[in-house]
Parts: C-alpha cells; sequence; structure tokens
C-alpha cells in the first residue's frame, strides 16, 4: 500500500531516496523515530475514489500523526500507520475490502472485492 501510494504521488519521499525499502537507520518491526515522506499533491486524486478525504483525515487525527511508519521484518518495507494508515484500515473495513481474521485481531484478510479495488484504484495485484 505504501510504496502504491508513493508511485502514484498521494505520498512523496522528503529523504531523497526512491521506494519503501528499509534505510540505513530503520530498526525490525520498530516504528521509524523519522518519518521520511510527506502528504504529495496527488493525495485528494489517488484517495478520493476510495472514499477518503484527506483534509477531513487532518482534521480528525487528534493527537495521532497524521503520518507515521514502521518496518516490517520480513519483506523490510515501510508499512504506513498513522491516521492516515487507520483511515484507509477503517475505510477498508467498512467496504469489506478486508476483513478481520479473528474479532479484535489485527491480521486482516483481504477479500476479492478488496482485490479488486486493490488492482483497479492503486495498481496493486494482490498475492497469495
Amino acid at each position: 500500500m505504501t510504496a502504491a501510494l508513493v508511485e502514484r504521488g498521494a505520498l512523496v519521499t522528503t529523504d531523497g531516496v526512491d521506494g519503501t525499502g528499509r534505510r540505513p537507520d530503520d530498526r525490525l518491526s520498530q516504528p521509524l523515530a523519522e518519518h521520511p515522506y510527506a502528504i504529495g499533491p496527488a493525495a485528494p486524486d489517488v484517495l478520493g475514489p476510495l472514499g477518503l478525504d484527506v483534509t477531513a483525515v487532518e482534521a480528525a487525527r487528534g493527537r495521532r500523526p497524521m503520518l507515521k511508519f514502521c518496518l516490517d521484518w520480513s519483506g523490510q518495507r515501510h508499512h504506513l500507520a498513522g491516521a492516515l494508515g487507520a483511515a484507509l484500515a477503517e475505510r477498508f473495513l467498512e467496504q469489506g475490502w478486508v476483513t478481520r481474521r479473528r474479532p479484535g485481531h489485527r491480521a486482516l484478510r483481504l477479500t476479492d472485492s478488496g482485490a479488486d479495488v486493490l488492482a483497479d484504484r492503486l495498481g496493486i495485484r494482490a498475492t497469495e
């Protein structure tokens, strides 16, 4: 998801490094102390069709940072968290594009309709 958002200009890198891979100071499975991304100029055009209003997310974020990232231990790529990540997850759950593997658990399962949305709107091809 993070890579697709960067590729489409919804997020832009701020550290001069292309892509969402591990940076030299990133610790595995830990939130990044300083994230190398900012909201990009294409965010409304990319996220709007998913039903997300970036301005509304920013206004409603409370104390949660708009953008936060952690490094996945297996793929060693940055994962989106923060208010924007939570809003995306909530929207995908509301639309039935993902479901929880177990009630109250963080793990999600991508549905067939979710795979179609990811492919059509973000160019992400889901793999097993």
